[in-house]
């Protein structure tokens, strides 16, 4: 069996022959998620929990559309205040506790990600606002406060940085 094994490994046998499907559940990647996220939500414990969620799901039926279903879920059980049980509530207060003393204790790295973020999102926002690659874009916020300065815009104003950005930021980034 040992030599087996060896010789399948390095004639490329085993390569050949796929590995088992994962198994799938036929329901509703929504449904799933909206299941998994009531047992977070209504546990007590964490053992019932953890105990509650192995029943539900397991390692290999995970999809990419029941995590996102789920992320949808919980963002919005967090942001409308829903009523949690001991073991959710407490797993909320410890990763805030965690998110406020990982910036306090480093303001540096915390900045330097926020502004990433604002190098991300400066040219989504600058053409949101109509600051287009070949200028203002019509109808758009820009084009109106172009209008105020009756296109004689002054040099060096706030106007002609964001419209500089706007022309520019797509090949900086």
């Amino acid at each position: 069996m040992f030599l087996q094994s060896i010789l399948d490994c390095i004639s490329g046998t085993l390569a050949a022959n796929p590995p088992p499907a994962a198994p799938t559940d036929s329901r509703d990647p929504t449904l799933i998620a909206s299941d998994i996220l009531t047992i977070l939500l209504t546990a007590d414990t964490p053992y019932i929990l953890h105990k509650q969620l192995n029943e539900q799901i397991s390692t290999e039926s995970w999809s990419e559309a029941i995590a996102t279903a789920l992320l949808h879920g919980l963002e919005n059980a967090i942001k409308t205040g829903a009523q949690m049980a001991k073991a959710a509530s407490d797993a909320l207060a410890q990763a805030r506790d965690a998110a406020i003393g990982f910036a306090k204790e480093n303001p540096v790295y915390v900045t330097l990600i926020a502004l990433g973020l604002l190098a991300i999102l400066m040219p989504w926002a600058l053409e949101t606002l109509g600051f287009g690659e070949l200028g203002p874009i019509e109808g758009s916020f820009a084009a109106t406060w172009q209008r105020t300065y009756a296109g004689y815009v002054p040099k060096g104003s706030l106007f002609s940085y964001f419209q500089r950005l706007g022309m520019k930021w797509h090949w900086i980034v």
